[in-house]
């Protein structure tokens, strides 16, 4: 494993070559660094990518045809090393082929691309999936960044606030203890636009919007001041996620979602799964940025 950096006049971006994983985003303006530290007491992780499975599997498995695979919360490839296939100083292409490895798991020949590219103050990340198999393949995809919450020391973390880009009414998708969704919602947001972030927020587990109307959302202090903000057209579901006491939220676009409590073993049947012909391609990306 490595790390990559990435940077311009703007931002200073880090990224590792294990699971292509962005660990540094620091606003060079004023030196705050943006990514959650990955204290072990809490959450280790800092940006895993979630593929090829979106959440929990039913019973730790998918079903292809009849065969049962392993499948852990999120997938696999956050423990997968990526090759450096470009780089330049504001610019990082990660790649990740289908192995022995992960057809133990997933059994479809894929390529994966994970691309960093600055442009200002703004990152964007985006994913290349390609079937390079003979039969059709199913994959979902999301990014769980993990942001440092509150920005500035003599700040509190019950100061910041979550705000989307318009008036939402959101119900709230509710998991089991098992990370399945048991079907259960619960209402959020009543046309308001914006929440207070408070640790125990989270005491049952991640907040988590199905096919959310908003596509951009900015984490803040209360009383102003500076901006992280996400913009993630083409992910229909979005979660949002920390440990209570923990000093991090992180903001999770998604297009996948964990199985349903009573899920159809096919694993075809996931929900907002992405349907890909042999040589097909297919492409996402959302930006994280520093707005002043």
């Amino acid at each position: 494993m490595k790390n990559l950096t990435l940077e311009n006049d703007f931002l200073n971006v880090n990224i590792k070559t294990l699971g292509a994983e962005l660990c540094g985003l620091i606003d060079k303006k004023d030196g705050v660094q943006h990514m959650w530290n990955a204290n072990p007491k809490y959450w280790p992780r800092q940006a895993p990518i979630l593929f090829p499975c979106v959440g929990e599997s039913r019973d730790g498995k998918i079903n292809v045809k009849g065969i049962d695979y392993p499948m852990g919360r999120h997938g696999f490839v956050r423990f997968e090393e990526f090759s450096v296939v470009e780089q330049s100083d504001a610019n990082a292409i990660l790649e990740l082929r289908s192995n022995q490895t992960t057809k133990e798991h997933f059994p479809f020949e894929f390529v994966i691309r994970v691309g960093y590219e600055l442009d200002g103050a703004k990152l964007i990340q985006s994913f290349e999936v390609v079937n390079i198999g003979n039969a059709e393949m199913g994959f979902q995809l999301g990014g769980h960044p993990a942001f440092a919450v509150p920005f500035h020391e003599g700040e509190k973390y019950d100061e910041y606030e979550v705000v989307f880009d318009s008036p939402q009414t959101l119900e709230r998708h509710l998991l089991t203890e098992k990370g399945l969704y048991s079907g259960e919602t619960r209402s959020f947001l009543h046309g308001e636009n914006r929440f207070s972030l408070f640790y125990e927020l989270f005491k049952e587990d991640a907040l988590v919007f199905k096919n959310i109307p908003s596509k951009r959302v900015w984490i803040q202090h209360g009383d102003g001041g500076k901006r992280l903000q996400m913009d993630y057209e083409g992910f229909p579901h979005f979660g949002i996620w920390s440990v209570p006491g923990a000093d991090y939220v992180c903001l999770e676009p998604w297009i996948g979602c964990a199985d349903m409590a009573n899920q159809p073993a096919d694993f075809f049947e996931k929900d907002s799964i992405v349907r890909l012909k042999p040589q097909g391609l297919f492409h996402a990306a959302f930006t994280i940025s520093i707005v002043p």
